[in-house]
Parts: C-alpha cells; structure tokens; sequence
C-alpha cells in the first residue's frame, strides 16, 4: 500500500515538470513583437534674421541735479551765529550780501586793549625821535596824532635810515604793530557775507548756537549753474568725451533740456562699479531745480556690422545659437560691443542668420528645432536694428 502512494507521487512530479518543461519550450518558440523607436519632438524656437548695420552707441542713464558750485560756509572764528538772512533751506541770497554775523563784543575789547598799548608805545619814543631823528619826529609826532583806539591802524610811517629801522625794532614798534593788524584781519571773520548768488542747501547750525573755530553753519548752492551727476558703468565710458551732446528729460519726457558732458570722474564708486560723469545743463523754456532726478541719454562712438540682441540669447558670456537649413542649432561665438539695460551689440553675426531670441533648456549643438515665428525687428522680441 505504501509503494503504491509513493509510485503515484512520482508520477504526479514527472507530469507537472514535463508540462511545464513543455510550456517553457513553446514559450521559446514564440517571437516578441518589434518595439516601435519614439520619434523625438523637435522644439520651437524664436529666432530674428540678422540684420548687421552700423549702430549708435547710445548709453541712458538717470541722475540728480546738483549745484556746480556747492560751498560750505564756515564760521572761521568761534562766536554765537546772529543771523542776517534766515536760516533755513530755500533761502535765496545775493552775493556780497551778510549771511550772519558772530559776537565779536570780547575780541573788540581785547583788540581796543591792544591798540591802547601801541598807542603808548608810540608814544613813548617820541622824545627819542625829538632827539636823535629829529627829520623825523613830525612824521610819527602825526602818525600819533591820527591813532585811535576804535579804528583801524593806520600804515606805518616808512623809515629813512637803517638805523632808524633798528630804533623801531628795539623798541617793538613794528612787531605791535603787525600783531594788530593780524587781529584787525581776524576781526573781519566775525562778518560772514555770500560769496556767491544762490540759495540755502542746508544749515548746520541755527541762529543763536555758539560756532566753533571752522565749524559749518550752511552750505550756499549755486542756482545759476547746475550740472547733472549721473553713474556710468566702468565698460562703457570710453565711448563718452567732454563737450559731447547730452540730451536730458525727465522720465514721462514732459520736460527736455540740452546738456554737454562737462567732465568724467576717475574714482570708481566699489558698490557700483561706476563712475560719475558730469553733464552742464543749458536753460531752456522749462525751470530746472537742484535735486531733479533726471534721464540722461548720451551719445558715444558707431559700432560697425552689429545687430541689437535680448540679454537672454547671450548665455556664457558670448555665446548664441543660430539655426542653420531652419531646422538645426548651430553654437556660435560673438563678439559683446556693448551692453544696455535689456538688450546687447553683438558683432560676428553674419547676413541673413538666423538668430534664437530666447534661452533654450538641455539645447546642444546639432539639435534638431523647428522656427516658431520669424522676426525681423519686431518689438516684442527687442531686437531692432538701427
């Protein structure tokens, strides 16, 4: 009974291995279906039909309006300021006119004090004059009768002799003297006057505060004579020179003047990587204020056989595709003349190339495009040629 169990096992493991053998065979037998190859997708592309010309090297750029001849007004002497026009910004003045004045009432004293002195000293050698330079004594006997203590020192009397010379020396005659006229000049600083038409930019110090020795009280700004500052980017201005044109407006354009470039900065602004450039602006039938902000457009040298590009089809500084038999990219390298806010000069594109106007993602060389739509200067795509 148990050999026949065991028989009837065996027979059922050799009849599923040899039907699955079977399976297996025939499974061999039968050939896969051909795999179909994806057809690759060409992308579209924008592209411009290059145009190459000769372009003005426009640079714009926008600035403040300043005073040509911005000067700080100090208090050269210390005193407490009593102002003679207010002092407030916007305050127009005249030149020659007093600005403010600083108390003077103690140094006047001291000075009254010192010419006192002189007087005495003056005095003092008349008799020695009766004596011993008696040609002389009517001179300083005069010279005498006209001092005053509330007036300014009159000129020395010249001396005649060497030894008349040492007689004045001796007796400290020429060194009062010239101390007095030193404080007399010191004394003129307590007066502080416009040096200039214009107007208050800004006050430092109010009517009443005590000025140190050179310490600023205003700053005048010169209205006759303004001038535009704006910044230019270091690689661009080679192409400006003094006395060029400059045309100036403000950003709707509702108002324009003329201007010319009346000197270029040489100190780079590190944050910027700038440098200023001055532009005198000339009257014209609109009113023009210090601290306008303005637009500046600047003519500077032609650049030759170059078309205007997008920023965005320049990538790794200079390079660009083009599509050669409209359907093939092509890696070209160029030439950057000049670079705007949002467009690039390029040269090194030849006539009638087909330029891509915009960044393509995983592109290569050789790959195969479609053209999108031709643009042979349209705005859209900022590609005017000039």
């Amino acid at each position: 009974m148990k050999n026949k169990v065991l028989l009837s096992l065996a027979a059922a493991i050799i009849f599923l291995g040899g039907g699955y053998g079977l399976y297996v065979w025939l499974g061999s037998m039968q050939q896969e279906p051909p795999k179909r190859a994806a057809k690759p997708q060409a992308i579209a592309v924008k592209i411009q039909n290059a145009n190459p010309s000769t372009i003005e090297a426009e640079i714009v750029t926008f600035g403040r309006v300043e005073s040509e001849q911005p000067v700080d007004i100090v208090a050269e002497v210390s005193g407490k300021i009593r102002e003679s026009v207010h002092l407030q910004v916007g305050q127009s003045v005249r030149k020659g006119q007093v600005l403010f004045t600083l108390g003077k009432e103690t140094f006047e004293l001291g000075l009254q004090s010192q010419k006192s002195n002189f007087m005495r000293e003056v005095a003092m050698i008349l008799p020695d004059m009766k004596i011993d330079y008696p040609n002389r004594y009517q001179a300083w006997s005069s010279y005498f009768a006209s001092l005053e203590v509330d007036k300014s020192l009159p000129k020395l009397p010249s001396y005649e002799s060497e030894k008349e010379k040492t007689f004045l020396a001796t007796k400290g005659i020429l060194t009062s003297y010239y101390n007095i006229k030193a404080q007399e000049a010191t004394l003129d600083k307590y007066v502080v006057t416009a040096p200039f038409s214009g107007s208050i930019s800004e006050v430092y110090l109010q009517n009443g505060s005590v000025a140190p020795p050179n310490g600023k009280v205003l700053r005048l700004a010169q209205n006759s004579q303004l001038e535009l500052k704006v910044p230019v980017d270091t690689r661009d201005v080679h192409w400006l020179k003094i006395g060029t044109k400059v045309g100036v407006a403000t950003e709707d354009d509702s108002q324009q003047w003329i201007g010319t470039i009346a000197r270029i900065g040489d100190i780079v602004n590190p944050a910027t990587q700038s440098l200023d450039v001055y532009v005198k602006i000339q009257n014209g039938k609109n009113p023009i204020y210090a601290g306008m902000y303005l637009r500046a457009t600047m003519q500077g040298g032609t650049i030759q056989n170059a078309i205007e590009v997008p920023r965005r089809a320049v990538f790794n500084d200079n390079e660009i595709y083009t599509v050669k038999n409209d359907s093939v990219l092509h890696l070209q390298t160029v030439q950057i003349k000049k670079s705007n806010k949002e467009t690039l000069i390029i040269s090194g594109i030849n006539e009638g190339e087909k330029v891509v106007t915009e960044p393509l993602i995983n592109a290569y060389d050789e790959m195969i495009v479609k053209i999108l739509k031709e643009n042979t200067g349209s705005t859209d795509a900022k590609l005017s040629v000039k």
